[in-house]
């Protein structure tokens, strides 16, 4: 089955829903499997709605398998991780196992993941910022021969606000130097007590020599971007991925409109030199 061709950039796929998992109290993760193959890479998104309620930008979660073996019912498995936000996520929420969504996309700019070749890979996530960075870790371990190390630095609210907690602990058992914190400890907590930019220390990176790959709030990318080129990351090496009112996708309707930019065709994902250039943040 081919990946499809995208005739009609504006038209969804029915996608069902083969499992949905909660990850939180407000945060789950759908995975469904479309009508038709897609090409994506970690850092695109795609559109996801229901018919009558609305649509919404969502990152994809998941590392596209190339070469996997593709259902006879349909594409391969996409995942998305969606936060009951708003009105459109609220009813995405409302669907079980068996449902159906509609997605249309792939849309945006990628991670440029072959900036980690041969060097140390910083990844840094607030919140359910860790979702779009999931594919990141992701890729990382299936080239860990041509990374020399991996570090996640991971931010939340509580810890029970620590979403992909079973990816957290496979992924430190895979050798990810991975350091947790949260903002406000809840019994049984021992770990870090603080925002992720207090964990520097803990990375185990060489800032002057690796690449960043970072999301969460905007008030944690302002703060993590500034650090790390004063730690004397070069300003192509730090990659964030922004997050703006999308409505079309596509670059048409310029609701994402920035700095002369559309934050959906020419991002979501940028480096900060084009972020001071610009003027996105």
């Amino acid at each position: 089955m081919a990946v499809r061709e995208r005739n009609n950039i504006y038209l969804p796929v029915k996608a069902e829903v083969v499992e949905k998992r909660h990850l939180s109290a407000d945060v789950s993760l759908f995975t469904v499997r479309p009508d038709v193959p897609f090409d994506y890479r970690p850092g695109q998104f795609f559109m996801v709605s229901l018919w009558g309620a609305g649509e919404v930008p969502i990152s994809v979660a998941s590392l596209r398998k190339e070469g996997a073996k593709r259902s006879q019912q349909g594409g391969d498995l996409i995942e998305f991780c969606i936060r009951k936000a708003g009105k459109v996520t609220s009813l995405i929420h409302d669907v079980e196992k068996g449902g159906f969504l509609w997605i249309r996309g792939p849309y945006g700019r990628s991670f440029p993941l072959e900036y980690a070749t041969g060097r140390e890979m910083l990844v840094v996530g607030g919140g359910i910022g860790l979702a779009p960075l999931r594919p990141v870790i992701q890729w990382a371990l299936r080239e860990r021969n041509s990374i020399k190390k991996v570090s996640l630095l991971y931010g939340a609210r509580t810890p029970d606000d620590l979403i992909f907690r079973d990816d957290l602990k496979r992924w430190a058992e895979s050798g990810v130097n991975v350091v947790l914190t949260v903002d406000r400890a809840t019994d049984g907590w021992d770990g870090n007590l603080g925002v992720v930019t207090t964990l520097w220390h803990k990375s185990e990176i060489d800032f002057r020599e690796a690449v960043s790959f970072i999301c969460g709030p905007e008030v944690m990318i302002r703060s993590a971007i500034n650090d790390l080129f004063f730690f004397g990351m070069p300003e192509d090496r730090i990659i964030t991925t922004l997050e703006a009112h999308m409505k079309c996708g596509v670059g048409k309707c310029g609701h994402c409109y920035a700095g002369r930019l559309y934050i959906c065709t020419d991002g979501p994902v940028f480096s900060f030199r084009e972020i001071k250039e610009h003027n996105l943040l």
